[in-house]
């Protein structure tokens, strides 16, 4: 290229921007779109109420269903090591 081009289509290039700069200006961004209220969450605290003794949570917690956190034993055995060869 000729030293010649290269200065035409850096100058080209560089009125492309400041155009577009201020077209994009011009349409997309006033001043008073950019100011938004949001709202503000509140801090999360770390006292969480017991649903099993709580009246607010007794109209959709079931008292009769299984607890699936109870320790299931299948069988009388009290053997803990069931694999050791001794009874």
């Amino acid at each position: 290229m000729k030293q010649k081009n290269v200065s035409l289509i850096v100058s080209v290039a560089i009125v492309a921007a400041l155009f577009s700069a201020i077209i994009s200006s011009v349409l997309f961004s006033a001043t008073t779109n950019r100011l938004e209220k949001v709202p503000v969450a509140s801090a999360i605290n770390s006292d969480f109420p017991d649903p099993g003794n709580d009246e607010n949570f007794k109209a959709f917690f079931n008292p009769g269903a299984l607890d699936p956190t109870q320790l299931i034993q299948i069988g009388g055995s009290s053997n803990t090591q069931p694999f050791s060869g001794s009874q």
